[in-house]
């Protein structure tokens, strides 16, 4: 069965409530079959869902889904990027703020509204 996501290479707290994650893309994820044949990318979707896996996982916010986000897509994904996600939670706003970054380019930033 093909991988649903991303191997983590490293985990910093950068705050009481926000963390960087260094993620490596591998080409074998799920999400690259079909999407596109001859030219894979992450789909959005995708991305929104593990930024809600790795909030809960690790900064253990109660996120049950995100129902209500922001998201502006600046770069596409693709297999072995090596990227960092950026979590920032506010909690006395409700959101959830987050970014992927290859480097110093960002690939997509946006907000998940509680």
């Amino acid at each position: 069965m093909a991988e649903r996501m991303p191997s983590v290479l490293d985990c910093r707290m950068t705050g009481d409530t926000a963390i960087e994650l260094d993620l490596l893309i591998k080409p074998d994820l799920l999400w690259f079959q079909g999407h596109f044949p001859d030219s894979p990318i992450l789909p959005g979707v995708v991305q929104l869902d593990w930024v809600v896996q790795f909030a809960r996982n690790h900064l253990k916010i109660d996120l049950p889904a995100a129902r209500e986000f922001q998201i502006k897509f600046k770069a596409v994904i693709v297999p072995m990027d090596a990227l960092t996600l950026s979590l920032r939670f506010e909690a006395a706003k409700k959101r959830l703020n987050f970014d992927y970054r290859r480097g110093s380019d960002v690939c997509s930033i946006g907000t998940v509204f509680l």
